[in-house]
């Protein structure tokens, strides 16, 4: 069966709230019966983020479940959101790196993960799948680029930790019957990234 991947279509406002122009493209491509549809990257986050979805607290359920259901009441096919934290970029072109997180504000990513896993399963989608790719936090901690000095940089397994840990938060927040999936880089085409042979073992 074809899988239909997350692609940022922009048609959200800013507010990022689902309208009728996303209910419409979603259920265009649900006329298509793909086997799976993930949803384009929400935010899990109170950021700003421009025209992007958001699922960082309970005000965008509404929206959410009402496209959740107008693509399971088209066709068979399944539909995850891609849920994403990202850094903040500030408008004087400072940008916020891993290696500025404390440990405290790891945690709280963590969570902000876990829980919109648990708003999309309330939502009724049928998984979630984390965006952990293209230098986004997740991927950021994957990156051979981390170079952070405490367990969650460095060697292979620290740069895993953080990754792995959103992995546990989210599986304990849905349950063991609700799809899980990942994103993210089989090698970063960056100059000293990571190469196929670390992707083989981060999956």
């Amino acid at each position: 069966r074809i899988v239909l991947p997350a692609m940022v279509t922009r048609l959200s406002g800013e507010d990022g709230h689902v309208n009728p122009d996303i209910e419409e493209r979603y259920a265009r491509f649900a006329q298509g019966e793909p086997g799976l549809i993930v949803v384009e990257a929400m935010g899990i986050s109170q950021s700003k983020s421009g025209p992007l979805l958001r699922i960082g607290g309970d005000e965008f359920l509404p929206g959410l479940s009402r496209l959740a259901r107008r693509i399971h009441d088209t066709s068979t096919t399944k539909v995850v959101p891609q849920i994403i934290h990202f850094l903040k970029i500030a408008r004087n072109g400072w940008r916020q790196t891993i290696h500025d997180l404390s440990a405290g504000d790891i945690a709280e990513i963590i969570n902000q993960f876990a829980q919109a896993a648990a708003r999309a399963k309330r939502a009724g989608f049928d998984g979630v799948e984390l965006h952990m790719a293209h230098a986004y936090t997740m991927s950021s901690f994957l990156s051979r680029k981390n170079r952070r000095r405490d367990e969650w940089g460095g060697s292979l397994d620290n740069r895993l930790r953080a990754p792995t840990r959103v992995l546990r938060a989210v599986r304990a927040a849905v349950g063991d019957d609700f799809l899980l999936g990942i994103r993210f880089d089989g090698e970063e085409c960056i100059t000293d990234g990571y190469s196929l042979r670390d992707a083989q073992q981060i999956a």
